[in-house]
């Protein structure tokens, strides 16, 4: 629920003040893991995510066993990279964008995933503050991109956006 910023174990309030920009729940007939898997496989993005991204490319050499997690930068093309400040394998992750800094104020793609029954339901929210124009004008196309993503999301894996 937008009322609340802690959910599935998480309180998104400890990464960002930020307000939220924009919210998006998929409901999936897979276990919460099985969902966190799926969210953080980022070969499988550009098969659901809008817009796809041009060339992903995860780098794990800040993390001491070079697996993905906390540290670890997702770049989806040139000049846009995350850093990954929380991951949990059956709760979710919380993403810190490097890119459109002087933007956003406050910037985070969360994607925390919650049991249902038959499944689970994954959040998709971005918490910012617009500090530009064009921050302005990206913020209006965020909510667009990601219920499209939901869409593609649902379609692909039998499931419903809620």
């Amino acid at each position: 629920s937008p009322e609340t910023h802690a959910f599935g174990g998480v309180d998104v309030r400890q990464f960002t003040d930020a307000p939220l920009g924009a919210e998006v729940k998929v409901f999936l007939p897979i276990p919460p893991a099985e969902a966190v898997a799926l969210a953080s496989d980022f070969d499988r993005f550009p098969k659901w995510v809008t817009p796809p991204p041009e060339n992903v490319v995860v780098d794990n050499s800040a993390r001491d066993m070079g697996d993905f997690g906390v540290g670890s930068l997702v770049s989806y093309k040139e000049g846009e990279t995350d850093e990954i400040v929380y991951y949990d394998p059956k709760v979710g992750m919380i993403a810190e964008p490097r890119w459109g800094l002087a933007d956003f104020e406050g910037h985070r793609g969360v994607v925390i995933v919650t049991p249902a029954e038959g499944g689970s339901i994954m959040h998709m929210r971005r918490y910012f503050e617009p500090m530009s124009a064009r921050g302005w004008m990206m913020s209006r196309m965020m909510p667009m991109f990601m219920e499209s993503s939901a869409a593609n999301l649902a379609e692909l894996y039998g499931g419903e956006v809620l």
